[in-house]
């Protein structure tokens, strides 16, 4: 099975929050309440999709299998991690895939779609975090070559969220 990408559509939405809704249940089994019920939401996506910073990967069958959000929007919370550069930076959020379907690359996939976007802007810097409890993402992260910067407090959380960065060469 071969995957690719693609601008997401509002009409993505509701497959987009299937996987969300099987995310979250992930999560709560494994003990990490980095999402839940309350986020995100399907207006977060719509709001993403409405921005032109959603992207999906789909299947052959051009079923969504995956999402992630790309943008510039950089949440004030990141103004306290110890960034390793300074200046524009793109970063990508909410990134999930289908569970079904993990172990495939898809991940991947979709977090170098983000240096791609980043590159096409004339960046060559991307910064994302994750929840101090997800130790898949930070894996992921760092398989990507991002590296830990740093820890913030975060929606509330009890627990802080570590910050990831990366510098794209050429």
């Amino acid at each position: 099975m071969s995957y690719h990408l693609r601008k997401g559509k509002k009409e993505d939405i509701e497959e987009i929050m299937k996987i969300v809704k099987k995310t979250v249940e992930i999560m709560k089994s494994e003990n990490i309440d980095q999402w839940t019920d309350e986020y995100p939401l399907a207006g977060n996506f719509s709001k993403d999709a409405e921005n032109d910073s959603l992207y999906v990967a789909v299947d052959e069958d051009n079923e969504v299998v995956g999402s992630i959000t790309i943008d510039q929007n950089e949440p004030e919370e990141y103004s306290t991690s110890q960034w390793r550069k300074e200046g524009p930076a793109y970063l990508f959020h909410r990134l999930v895939v289908d569970p079904d379907v993990r172990g495939k690359g898809i991940a991947s996939l979709l977090i170098k779609k983000t240096e791609e976007v980043a590159k096409d802007n004339k960046v060559d810097y991307i910064r994302t975090d994750t929840y101090s409890l997800n130790k898949k993402a930070q894996s992921l992260f760092k398989k990507n070559g991002f590296q830990q910067t740093g820890e913030i407090q975060f929606m509330g959380k009890d627990n802080p969220f570590y910050t990831f960065d990366k510098v794209i060469e050429g």
